[in-house]
């Protein structure tokens, strides 16, 4: 179990490798078996290869993420991080997103769960002037 303070440095790191273009340092902020699921209510990926496809699409994307608010539960594994940002999408140009991102941190610091919870009206395109 990890303190708070160390469940939400996870979190940031998270989102500091994917605005880099990380992909190989992000992919081992994960556990073998992860489960993500992004958004909520789509098919869930388990594993990290199965994250490398889809996380690599949003770096290949132009995917820029800023933090916000953080929250830790008092389970000693989870922590939930608002993010909002912008990416490229194919037939709709540059979107801006708003998200919240509930993570689940083991004992030894890797991200073993992730649901993303965000809808169609948290996805806006960005004006191009």
């Amino acid at each position: 179990m990890l303190d708070e303070a160390k469940r939400k440095e996870v979190a940031l790191e998270y989102c500091r490798l994917m605005n880099a273009g990380d992909l190989d340092g992000v992919l081992a902020l994960f556990a073998p078996d992860v489960r993500f699921e992004d958004p909520v209510g789509t098919e869930v990926l388990v594993g990290r290869e199965a994250l490398r496809g889809h996380l690599g699409a949003a770096i290949d994307a132009g995917i820029e993420e800023v933090p916000g608010a953080l929250t830790a539960a008092l389970d000693g594994t989870s922590v939930t991080l608002q993010v909002s940002g912008t990416m490229g999408v194919p037939g709709a140009g540059r979107v801006a997103f708003r998200l919240v991102s509930l993570m689940r941190v083991n004992g030894e610091g890797l991200i073993f769960e992730v649901r993303i919870i965000a809808g169609q009206s948290d996805v806006t395109p960005v004006s191009a002037g």
